[in-house]
């Protein structure tokens, strides 16, 4: 092909630009030119002699066995090459079904507001004649949460139980939630300028008298 190039070069190039007229090689005729051989079956089963495909264990469950088979023949012919591998007659594939997973939607939760305080003492006083007593040991004394002078005056009072808290060595409500009041009982009164005090354990609760109508 070199030889015939060269010559169609000079040609070109003598009538573009004249001069003396190339003298031509002498080239073999393409068209007498031997064909290349094509590679013989027998030349592509001794190329494949030389590559090894990996082992391929297939379960033997049918269809499934059939599938691995065939893919397995597939794959070493794509490795090594050589005759077309003669696979097996499989039933048609169905494809599977992609299964998912419904999440539902959790309401998220709802801020609620605490519910009003209800009383959680018993009652105790209302006037000499009908008198509510205390149960146990508990003893009857002015609501801290209730206006008015509570059983002193016949009045309604709580009843809590005897035991103090507070004071100077500042001894805690045994129970979380209850809030430690002065007591009623003694002459010392925080409000007054008494320091230590000591008070008693009582649950925060609405007052004991319903509100004034408007």
């Amino acid at each position: 092909m070199s030889c015939h190039c060269a010559n169609d070069v000079a040609q070109q190039c003598y009538e573009k630009c004249g001069g003396d007229p190339p003298v031509a090689q002498k080239c073999q005729d393409i068209s007498t030119r031997a064909p290349e051989p094509e590679p013989s079956l027998a030349h592509e089963r001794e190329a494949a002699k030389d590559c090894e495909c990996e082992d391929i264990f297939c379960a033997q469950v049918w269809p499934d066995s059939c599938y691995c088979a065939n893919a397995a023949a597939n794959q070493c012919h794509k490795k090594c090459g050589g005759p077309k591998p003669n696979t097996q007659k499989c039933p048609p594939q169905t494809s599977k079904t992609l299964r998912t997973k419904t999440r539902t939607a959790r309401p998220s939760p709802t801020k609620s507001s605490p519910p009003k305080p209800t009383n959680t003492h018993k009652v105790c006083g209302g006037g000499r004649a009908n008198f509510q007593t205390c149960d146990g040991d508990d003893i009857c004394i002015t609501d801290p949460y209730t206006p008015g002078c509570g059983p002193a005056c016949d009045g309604l009072g709580i009843c809590v139980k005897d035991k103090m808290c507070g004071g100077f060595a500042g001894f805690a409500c045994g129970e979380k939630g209850q809030v430690c009041h002065d007591d009623p009982r003694d002459d010392c009164d925080p409000k007054n300028g008494g320091a230590d005090c000591g008070g008693l354990c009582i649950w925060p609760h609405k007052s004991l008298y319903p509100p004034p109508q408007r």
